[in-house]
């Protein structure tokens, strides 16, 4: 994830250190302790400044057929027909003005990712950097390429299916271009695909099967490829010559065999730490150092590829052990290991598919950092309506050098304090930072918090409760958890 508004950003040749720093993960149903197929994200932002997030249910017919959508950054599409019903996660303009872009046109932005009433699930804005080279033959499109929030509206809203997502969305890469480097996900029941892309029109697909794991933490997350595989990679026609003309190809360009990260990747030390921390719960043992860079790991510990010891082509695989069959709860649990979550962390959303049915993917969805808090299951392709103060509008938050004489605030990582925004009392996501905030100053107060979001979470796993009813029992238990400390 890459505000736009620091959209500067983007023209240095290295991004600072956390100004990106999502999290994306995908388990294959055989690697499942029931069955279901799982990927998820976090989804985090450069500082803890504060970037209150909304999750909602859009009706069918939100966007009608013909109708023009202009996002924050130039993208415009015309649907072709009026649009499913899908949840997401987004920022907040409600009030008027846009966070990301400071436009007041109708858009919604900062869509994350969610599931439409087809069943197709989708998780964008997963961050990536290419190499400079590359761009330079291949520049990123900034004035009408799509930018990386603006796919889970398009493909939510338009593909029926995972592989019509997948399609739409190269198609949009090679026709319009992008605005930026990332990767996405995209399944339904049948299928899951993996798509990146490091310039401004070249990408590469991924079906990912059963017996795979990966994890992505805004890096490159595909090595050697066999292009010719067909039934499994769906890559532009360009994707070698754009290497070789950059002069950072590796593979064999007549084999149709690319190194697809080290040909396209740029992906700074500072993101391996995550790496580490991702690939440590996987294994469940600390095999790799907090302070882990690129040199430290071989790409083919961790990376998809389909080309094995022999150089024969086979189904796509990763070299990543699991400590045994993950269970919701262990993908939950990832995702509070440090420092996948942290302080800055907005919202994380983890998709379970079990099969076509209406009550086959549930959605579990979370706010702020995952340390002091609780997932949320949905039944999304159900779902009308959420529980309301995942969607109460406030304004952004405004920040101090100095801690203000009255009112609530909390202290940021550079020392500057920030004050909670009217109405935050109605807000979940400010409800769930404000318990983080608590959780910042005394370490046993955090494992307190802890323990409790803990146990609520095994209730609602094992109540079976769904949706609305589920999120209210979180809400008042967080509710109660301010009161004591006073807040």
């Amino acid at each position: 994830m890459l505000k736009k508004m620091t959209a500067v950003l983007l023209v240095l040749a290295v991004l600072p250190a956390g100004a990106f720093a999502c999290t994306a993960i995908y388990i294959g149903s055989n690697l499942t302790a029931d069955g279901s197929t799982v990927f998820a994200r976090l989804e985090e932002y450069t500082s803890d400044e504060g970037w209150p997030k909304l999750f909602d249910a859009f009706p069918e017919g939100a966007h009608r057929a013909g109708e023009i959508y202009t996002g924050c950054y130039g993208f415009t599409w015309t649907f072709t027909h009026d649009s499913y019903g899908y949840t997401a996660f987004c920022d907040n303009n409600s009030l008027g003005v846009c966070p990301d872009c400071e436009g007041t046109h109708a858009h919604t932005p900062y869509q994350a990712g969610g599931t439409n009433s087809r069943g197709v699930s989708v998780t964008a804005t997963e961050t990536l950097i290419g190499k400079e080279a590359v761009k330079a033959i291949d520049p990123y499109n900034t004035e009408t390429g799509i930018e990386e929030a603006e796919i889970p509206t398009i493909l939510l809203s338009e593909a029926s299916s995972a592989h019509e997502a997948m399609l739409l969305l190269t198609s949009i890469y090679a026709n319009a271009g992008t605005y930026g480097a990332g990767s996405v996900i995209v399944g339904d029941s049948n299928e899951v695909w993996y798509i990146e892309n490091h310039s401004g029109s070249q990408y590469i697909a991924v079906r990912l099967n059963t017996d795979l794991v990966f994890v992505c933490p805004n890096i490159s997350a595909i090595g050697l490829t066999d292009l010719n595989d067909t039934e499994n990679v769906v890559a532009s026609d360009g994707l070698i010559e754009t290497a070789v003309r950059a002069g950072t190809f590796v593979g064999d360009a007549q084999a149709g065999l690319i190194d697809y990260a080290a040909s396209y990747d740029n992906a700074p030390d500072s993101t391996y730490c995550r790496l580490s921390a991702g690939l440590n719960a996987l294994f469940g043992e600390n095999v790799y150092p907090e302070a882990l860079t690129s040199s430290g790991i071989e790409g083919s510990a961790f990376r998809i590829s389909n080309v094995n010891l022999e150089g024969k082509t086979v189904p796509p695989y990763a070299n990543i052990r699991m400590k045994g069959k993950a269970s919701i709860r262990d993908v939950m649990a990832f995702f509070q290991h440090e420092p996948i979550s942290r302080q800055r962390s907005l919202e994380t959303h983890i998709f379970q598919i079990s099969d076509n049915t209406v009550h086959g993917t549930v959605e579990w969805v979370s706010m702020a950092d995952d340390r002091s808090n609780v997932f949320v299951p949905y039944y999304p392709m159900a779902t009308t309506e959420v529980f309301r103060h995942f969607h109460a509008e406030t304004a952004m938050p405004e920040h101090t050098s100095e801690r203000p004489a009255e009112g609530l605030c909390y202290r940021m990582e550079n020392g500057t304090w920030g004050i909670y925004p009217d109405g935050w009392r109605n807000s979940w996501y400010w409800v769930f930072s404000m318990l983080e905030h608590i959780a910042r100053d005394d370490e046993a107060t955090a494992v307190y918090i802890r323990e409790r979001m803990d146990a609520l979470q095994d209730t609602i796993c094992a109540s079976g409760a769904m949706g609305n009813p589920a999120a209210e029992i979180c809400w008042q238990t967080a509710l109660d958890l301010l009161s004591e400390f006073g807040r």
